[in-house]
């Protein structure tokens, strides 16, 4: 009980970030698996096993319930935190990139298709399983590592370089690919002049351009993320996988080698 009310820091909030968002992916891989019956990509950036609304939603939850003891209050407040953290980053993701990665707009009780009752319960019951049986045990962990301090202030580092990296090439990469296919398949998006635009200043750049087509075409980019959606004027939202011919969006077909 003593190690959950302990300060937290800097140093664990990083470790938290990576250790977390690799659980997450972890999950989440698992969940694609018995839903859509395929082994696909479920991870937030281009190249680390990082699902990051995992270990941002972790972090939320250990700040404000590491000291939570009843399970009603834990998972409400646990389901509460998940769900504004669903719909944080599904809006920031949709502005910043154009790009949406879930739609509840069909389910019970969803607030703009972005956050829904069932996956706020889930939230609730991750919360629970987190703080009460996960997250002490993660603390030890990385007690045993601190013991020597300078080795796990060099690891947390390097990992957290890794990530940031790892989400900055992410970073370009998605907007590319999101104004390659907006203006490649005349998608009426909001602000569509402007990607237009700077599309076309994207293609002036031959060097970046040929960096782009070599590393992240439609193949790279579709495998990474397959249930990328893209919303126009009209609210719809178009999965990209049915604007890109010829790439199947998943490693694996369970039973079937792909």
């Amino acid at each position: 009980m003593e190690e959950t009310r302990k300060k937290v820091d800097i140093w664990s909030i990083c470790m938290y970030l990576i250790l977390y968002s690799m659980a997450g992916f972890v999950i989440e891989t698992v969940f694609g698996a018995f839903t859509k019956r395929v082994i696909e990509s479920r991870k937030s950036f281009l190249y680390g096993p990082f699902c990051a609304i995992y270990g941002i939603g972790a972090i939320s939850m250990i700040l404000f319930l590491k000291n939570e003891k009843n399970n009603g209050k834990l998972f409400l407040k646990g389901a509460i935190i998940g769900a504004f953290v669903e719909y944080a980053m599904s809006f920031i993701c949709e502005k910043f990139y154009g790009v949406t990665w879930w739609d509840y707009s069909n389910m019970w009780l969803d607030i703009h298709g972005r956050t829904c009752l069932f996956y706020a319960v889930s939230w609730g019951i991750l919360a629970i399983i987190l703080i009460k049986f996960v997250h002490p045990y993660v603390d030890k962990f990385i007690d045993i590592i601190r013991q020597r301090k300078a080795v796990f202030q060099v690891i947390t580092m390097l990992l957290i370089a890794f990530f940031s990296v790892d989400a900055l090439l992410t970073n370009y990469a998605l907007k590319a690919f999101y104004y390659r296919v907006s203006i490649e398949n005349n998608l009426n998006i909001q602000d569509k002049n402007d990607v237009q635009n700077k599309y076309a200043k994207i293609q002036e750049n031959q060097n970046f351009m040929s960096f782009v087509n070599q590393y992240y075409d439609n193949e790279k980019m579709l495998k990474t993320y397959p249930n990328m959606m893209i919303k126009e004027k009209n609210n719809q939202s178009v999965y990209v996988e049915s604007l890109v011919d010829g790439v199947d969006p998943y490693y694996y077909r369970l039973g079937e080698a792909f």
